[in-house]
């Protein structure tokens, strides 16, 4: 679906049950987007306001109320955040019978996140491609106190697709009272807390692999490489590889061969002793016999093995 279409929906179902419809913007991903929105007269509220980062403007998470907004200026935010949104994951929406004040506050309470041990750490949850992951690991009971006095939550994932969180319709009365001592709103589990980690390990390992071959992958579409490096980061991790250097590695030799390489019979001998320093593996890859470096086409393209002259066994050097 459209996002602009999405949020049209979204904006008139809220406001036929007399409730307001917000946006939330990573501007981390859309820098300065405060100055647009500035320029337009359009009132927002920093996520960041009251915390360490309050002066971050320039990157922090927007909360964007809709409902005030006259006819043009809505069509032009549309036309704005649908723009951002195909660009990067960093746009979501949800649907509350709150004041915008009063929600700004209550999510600014999860900036923070607590761990085992007494550890904290910052929860950037309004980043879409961590939004759903955020959602899919919370207990239901966590899951109430996040979203208290909200429902029909929203956004556009890693993709450029409009995407429903899976939540019923808000149960919660009203917010939840926070924790004595500034104690974070909500506890992860060290399951919760690895199932997050892994799901950025992923983007960390994607954009490492953009800086070795950076002109080749803008050639393969974002879903079928997230996809790609997904399946074999895992297949990676599953032979030993837990540091991102050898995973980078790993995947330049499938990327080039769209992943034939990773099934040669001299790389699986490799990797039945996998060799625990970086230059070690780098020196196994590149002493592979062509028939396993060249054992199938590159994933950008179909038509030749080794694209402008250049081979795994060279870029894997810059892993």
């Amino acid at each position: 679906m459209n996002v602009g279409l999405a949020l049209e929906q979204a904006l008139d179902a809220a406001i036929e049950r007399q409730h307001a419809l917000c946006l939330v913007l990573d501007t981390a991903a859309a820098e300065n987007s405060h100055l647009e929105l500035d320029h337009w007269e359009v009132p927002y509220f920093s996520l960041f306001a009251g915390t360490p980062e309050e002066s971050l403007i320039e990157i922090a998470p927007l909360l964007i109320p809709l409902n005030e907004l006259d006819p043009g200026t809505k069509n032009r935010v549309f036309d704005w955040v649908q723009k951002l949104a195909y660009a990067a994951p960093c746009l979501s929406w949800f649907e509350t019978d709150a004041a915008p004040s009063q929600i700004a506050n209550h999510l600014r309470r999860f900036h923070v996140v607590g761990l085992t041990e007494g550890q904290s750490m910052l929860m950037r949850w309004y980043d879409t491609r961590i939004l759903p992951i955020w959602f899919a690991c919370l207990t239901d009971e966590q899951t109430q106190v996040f979203t208290a006095r909200t429902s029909g939550w929203g956004y556009v994932d890693r993709f450029g697709a409009v995407a429903l969180a899976v939540q019923e319709e808000a149960q919660t009365a009203d917010f939840p009272s926070s924790p004595v001592f500034n104690a974070p709103m909500i506890e992860l589990t060290d399951t919760q807390y690895g199932l997050l980690v892994d799901s950025t390990e992923l983007d960390v390992l994607i954009k490492h692999l953009r800086q070795i071959i950076p002109d080749e992958l803008k050639r393969v579409p974002v879903r079928v490489l997230t996809e790609f490096v997904s399946k074999y980061q895992q297949e990676a991790v599953s032979a030993g590889f837990d540091d991102i250097d050898r995973q980078a590695q790993y995947l330049v030799l499938a990327l080039y061969t769209t992943g034939e390489g990773t099934e040669a019979p001299e790389f699986k001998a490799l990797l039945k002793r996998p060799p625990l320093a970086l230059d070690e593996f780098a020196r196994g890859i590149q002493e592979l016999p062509d028939e396993a470096s060249n054992a199938g086409m590159p994933l950008w393209d179909g038509t030749q093995k080794v694209p402008d002259g250049k081979s795994p066994k060279q870029e894997v050097m810059n892993a």
